[in-house]
């Protein structure tokens, strides 16, 4: 609590200072968001984890100062309390309901060197395209260790990075470089500290200029994870990476409907960590998402768009080739490419079941939506969601389902030959009560499919109490 009070009043002991001549202003912004969230049966009524139940409340707090010193020269600072209602914490340690954390602290560069360059230095939020490949949420199911929002960390607010970013606006072109660090793992003086892992990447994008406000992308990312290139990990380990090129493109065919498409390649090397041997195995993996979205010219005062979403994120093919060894305990790599997808900083369908249980990789994902206003400042939606495997799972191999507490995994059975992971409905309403506070509502049913087989192996969709349900219910206010 000491820490909490002493954070707050040096923020507001930073307000309150007399503007210096180089502060042209300072803004103060913030949100306050309490949710009620209900959740049951999220390991499909296995009870591999007992009787997964939760019904809780949370509050999210948010504080915001920015800084305008020049006409180029901007900062920003945000500090975040994320709890759960009555969470005292554990006894003689830190109670992580009253922990503040630091949100945003990054400074941003205008017209640096010369007037096309942008730099943006620090603790920063930032998306590329839809953020299906990389976004500074990262896989948006988790949240930092000192939150007490780890038991429902999906809904963390917490999804800024450490970065360098150096935007180049070329009109119609824009080019961003982007530096992430995202962990740094041991900062000791060591022996050997090559350990972290790293973001990188460019991306391009084009604005066409033509009737239908085409626009276009070009991409390159790449996670580079050096903990096992230390000594320990053995002569012959390799850095984990991942290399990921893509396209992506948008445009308005016609009034009213847009439609995206966006490509990607995975490639680098896959390090796989049986005993204290390290498997070295090639990536090549592919990954691919349309979306198509038409406000309907009928009914025009409900303001009705229809959406269809179709998401591809390659299975491994061949799951029991891996790596052998060789001699003198040498790690050899194998000769099968290992072809699933790595989520690696996806951040989609947030506040969704099947987001929240599954990682985006192996997995064929349709979801069609309906939106209409049916009255002033009132938006509802309803959403179904198909999920099925791309590479069918064979006998002996284990499937997992993750958990939103971060309780680890709840491992279950399935039946061989099917690839019906299920099917979702989410029901969603918003109501605008002014432009600064917003109530919502969001009720999920996620139906497991064939895939999954109970322990007389029979079919798990075909009982009311392996449904996952969840209710989240919110109030907004922004200042």
């Amino acid at each position: 609590m000491r820490k909490t009070i002493l954070l707050a009043f040096a923020l507001v002991a930073f307000v309150a200072m007399p503007a210096m001549a180089s502060v042209q202003n300072v803004k103060i912004s913030g949100s306050i968001d309490s949710t009620w969230l209900v959740r049951n049966n999220f390991d499909l009524g296995l009870n591999n984890i007992g009787d997964e139940t939760q019904n809780l409340f949370i509050t999210q707090s948010i504080l915001q100062a920015d800084a305008d010193l020049t006409d180029n020269v901007s900062t920003t600072i945000a500090l975040i309390n994320e709890r759960v209602w009555g969470d005292a914490g554990t006894p003689n340690t830190v109670d992580s309901s009253t922990t503040v954390d630091l949100l945003l602290a990054y400074v941003t560069l205008r017209e640096m060197l010369y007037s096309p360059l942008t730099v943006v230095v620090g603790k920063q939020a930032f998306h590329y395209g839809n953020s299906f490949i990389v976004d500074s949420g990262g896989t948006n199911t988790a949240a930092p260790a000192d939150s007490s929002l780890q038991v429902a960390g999906d809904l963390t607010k917490q999804t800024t990075q450490d970065a360098f970013r150096f935007i180049f606006d070329y009109e119609p072109l824009s080019i961003e470089v982007l530096a992430s660090k995202i962990n740094a793992r041991t900062n000791t003086m060591t022996v050997d500290d090559n350990d972290d892992i790293d973001l990188y990447g460019v991306n391009a994008g084009y604005e066409v200029g033509d009737s239908m406000n085409t626009q276009v992308e070009a991409y390159f990312f790449a996670r580079i994870d050096k903990l096992n290139t230390t000594a320990a990990a053995g002569e012959f380990s390799k850095a984990d990476t991942v290399y990921v090129p893509g396209l992506r493109a948008s445009t308005n065919p016609i009034e009213g409907l847009n439609v995206q498409l966006e490509l990607a390649w995975q490639r680098g090397n896959r390090v796989a960590t049986t005993g204290t041997i390290r498997d070295n195995e090639q990536r090549e993996a592919m990954g691919a998402q349309f979306i198509g979205s038409y406000q309907v010219p009928v009914l025009e005062e409900y303001k009705p768009i229809l959406q269809y979403v179709y998401t591809y994120v390659s299975g491994d093919t061949n799951p029991d080739d891996r790596a052998v060894t060789g001699a003198g305990n040498q790690q050899q790599g194998s000769t099968n490419k290992f072809t699933a997808w790595d989520p690696l900083f996806e951040n989609q369908a947030g506040g969704t079941i099947y987001n929240t249980l599954f990682n985006l990789s192996n997995a064929h994902i349709h979801a069609v939506s309906a939106q209409v206003n049916p009255i002033e400042d009132v938006t509802t939606k309803v959403t179904w969601t198909n999920m099925r495997l791309d590479k069918e799972l064979r006998t002996g191999q284990s499937f997992a389902i993750l958990q939103p507490d971060g309780a680890g995994t709840a491992a279950t059975g399935f039946k061989a030959g099917e690839d019906d992971i299920g099917n979702e409905i989410d029901l969603t309403a918003t109501y605008d009560y002014t432009e600064d506070v917003q109530f919502g509502a969001n009720l999920g049913w996620f139906i497991p499919g064939d895939l999954f087989a109970d322990a007389a192996g029979g079919v798990l969709g075909a009982h009311a109490e392996h449904v996952a349900t969840q209710a989240i219910i919110h109030g907004n206010v922004n200042f």
